[in-house]
């Protein structure tokens, strides 16, 4: 890994592929910009990194993605800091690179489940269901403020001790 270019990128957990010493995990990264001219977001080509995890944090990070991608419809956003490779390879004639990262660090940036595209306000109602007020309102009990008593302006006895 000497002398390969150090990489730094946050991007969506994809598939982890196990291999017999090591597992893999796919990273899509979706890079854009705003274009000046009409202030709209611009989308790139997302870009893919097969990510192996060398340290012993990178390898814990990589089973928390695990548990957490066990969950459905679960996005992981992930940062990813290590060495950058790229390695070419070739299937039914087409030519492929492919990206890969020997990941000194990983981290769980955000988990949070997928919006669908379709039904989005509906999986968005059945997500918030959870955190909704009660329908007739909430309402905190009505205390009287109270003045805190002072306690230095009460008499004292000879020890300090308030109401003698």
């Amino acid at each position: 890994m000497a002398g390969e270019p150090s990489i730094e990128f946050t991007g969506y957990a994809g598939e982890i592929k196990d291999f017999q010493d090591s597992s893999i995990l796919n990273v899509s990264v979706h890079p854009g910009y705003t274009d000046k001219n009409t202030n709209q977001w611009v989308d790139k080509e997302p870009q893919f990194y097969g990510v192996r995890p060398l340290s012993n944090q990178a390898k814990d990070a990589l089973n928390q993605v695990r548990q957490l991608k066990s969950q459905p419809n679960m996005s992981v956003k992930v940062l990813v800091n290590g060495s950058l490779s790229k390695r070419v390879s070739e299937k039914d004639g087409k030519r492929y690179e492919n990206w890969d990262v020997a990941a000194r660090t990983i981290a769980v940036l955000s988990a949070k489940p997928k919006a669908q595209q379709s039904g989005f306000q509906q999986s968005q109602q059945q997500y918030q269901q959870g955190f909704q007020q009660p329908q007739q309102g909430f309402q905190q009990p009505q205390q009287q403020y109270q003045q805190p008593t002072d306690p230095w302006s009460q008499p004292q006895d000879e020890y300090g001790n308030g109401q003698i």
